[in-house]
């Protein structure tokens, strides 16, 4: 049934109802035109209490036409005999009339008052969900998604300075409430889809949804200068470091050049001692220098990594081969299993994260002990793990190895470092979208790595097997 019949149904039981209700009254009390006026005209008003203007003068007019029917002499007639009875109609019908439009008008703005505070509270929620946001994006996706939750229909936002249109809820090209938005730095147009809310909830709604823009912009402005000044205390920091580590080498070649170039001389047997001092410092700060440029480049790559299908064999090898001074007075068990997937990744990074962990692994091993490298496929991820006999991790320590510029209380004053180390391997594990823990295992800590799989490679690059063993 549609709209327009039930609401001519209602006026027809209406009319219905009034007339029952007169006759009623005439029949039991047939001489009291007082009370029947009144309990007609309260008929009227309860009627007026639906909120139905046409409903309000149609029972206006039917308790009028129902008063004069019986209680206007003659009876069961609408004829009007005396200018008297004729005063007593017109007197009814306007009461009635102006009492259903004083009852209906109360309940109208009852009803008003009940929206405004449902749309107040629609506001209130709104806004303690949206200050949440801390980027212009997320607050622009949460504000659409927001309004459609606490008003319905849908909502798109376009907001100066950021491209596209963010949308929620039903998309319909009619029926489309805009609603201006202006910030501090940027303008904005909400546009409200199949709802429509009073002009102070729209203005209401403007203020809000620009005052969480303007939240946000600044919110992401401070994180980006934060960003900056870390970033810069980190560089200052590493540069400390790394002109600490340089200056160790330094020292000890410009020491065995002043011995060998002494009035005295140096005996052979400690010239040749002193010539290996010098070339052995030399390639360690040549290896310092190399850092200090793959730290640069790490730095600059992470942001936007590239995705390669990478060979874990042929990563583990290049590293070992670089490394290969380190683990001279070590053994190295290197175990990836024929045929293992690629990882999927940045090349460099990935170098360089295995690199760190390793470069760990024999600063706090022992001459002699063993290092393994090993890798298993499991689900969409390879897990790398490296693990060395070195001596165990205390609990409180074990959530700290990460952290930047942290060092293990047991290798504080024996092992050289700044600390760095393992919170890069951590930063590229992140970048490339895996994940690395610390395990403590009976031979040792055991670093894993959680990597990206890619497609399904053989490992078997540069000459080398992929299970090998060096010392």
């Amino acid at each position: 049934m549609s709209g327009i019949a039930r609401r001519l149904l209602r006026i027809v039981a209406c009319v219905i109802a009034i007339w029952v209700v007169a006759r009623i009254v005439f029949q039991f009390l047939p001489n009291q035109d007082e009370v029947a006026a009144m309990v007609l005209l309260l008929c009227v008003l309860a009627f007026a209490t639906l909120a139905d203007r046409l409903l309000a003068v149609a029972a206006s007019l039917a308790a009028g036409l129902s008063f004069s029917y019986y209680f206007i002499y003659p009876p069961y007639s609408f004829r009007l005999n005396s200018v008297e009875d004729t005063v007593s109609f017109l007197v009814f019908i306007v009461v009635a009339l102006v009492g259903s439009h004083l009852s209906l008008r109360s309940e109208l703005r009852a009803i008003e008052v009940e929206q405004r505070r449902g749309e107040m509270a629609c506001l209130h929620r709104l806004g303690a969900a949206l200050l949440s946001a801390d980027t212009l994006e997320e607050a622009a996706n949460k504000a659409v998604r927001e309004v459609v939750k606490q008003f319905g229909g849908g909502a798109s936002l376009r907001v100066g300075g950021i491209p596209g249109t963010y949308q929620a809820g039903v998309q319909t090209p009619s029926q489309r409430v805009p609603i201006v938005i202006h910030t501090a730095n940027r303008n904005g147009v909400l546009e409200l889809v199949c709802v429509e809310p009073s002009l102070e909830v729209r203005s209401a709604l403007a203020d809000l949804v620009g005052l969480v823009l303007d939240r946000a912009a600044v919110s992401e402005e401070r994180s980006r200068i934060e960003s900056v000044r870390r970033g810069d205390e980190l560089r200052t920091t590493v540069l400390n470091a790394l002109a600490h580590n340089f200056r160790t080498p330094l020292t000890s070649i410009k020491a065995a050049a002043s011995m060998m170039r002494s009035a005295f001389g140096v005996p052979g047997v400690y010239s040749r001692e002193l010539v290996e001092v010098i070339d052995e410092e030399a390639d360690r700060l040549n290896e310092l220098l190399q850092d200090s440029l793959d730290l640069a480049r790490i730095q600059s790559r992470q942001s936007a990594p590239r995705v390669e299908d990478c060979s874990l064999s042929s990563i583990v090898s290049r590293v070992l081969g670089k490394m290969a001074r380190h683990f001279a007075r070590h053994l190295v068990i290197v175990e990836i299993p024929d045929g293992l997937c690629a990882v999927r990744g940045d090349r460099l990074l990935l170098e360089q994260m295995i690199r760190q962990v390793l470069d760990n692994a024999w600063k706090y091993s022992e001459v002699g002990a063993r290092i393994w490298i090993s890798a298993r496929h499991e689900g969409d991820e390879i897990t790398v793990t490296i693990m060395n006999e070195g001596p165990p991790l205390p609990d409180p320590e074990r959530n700290l190895v990460f952290d930047r510029f942290y060092r293990g209380s047991s290798g504080r004053v024996r092992v050289e470092g700044t600390g760095l180390g393992l919170a890069i391997a951590k930063d590229i594990a992140e970048a490339i979208g895996g994940r690395i823990w610390l395990d403590c295992e009976s031979e040792g800590p055991a670093f894993r790595f959680a990597l990206p799989a890619g497609s399904l490679m053989l490992e078997e690059e540069n000459g080398r097997e992929p299970n090998y063993i060096t010392d």
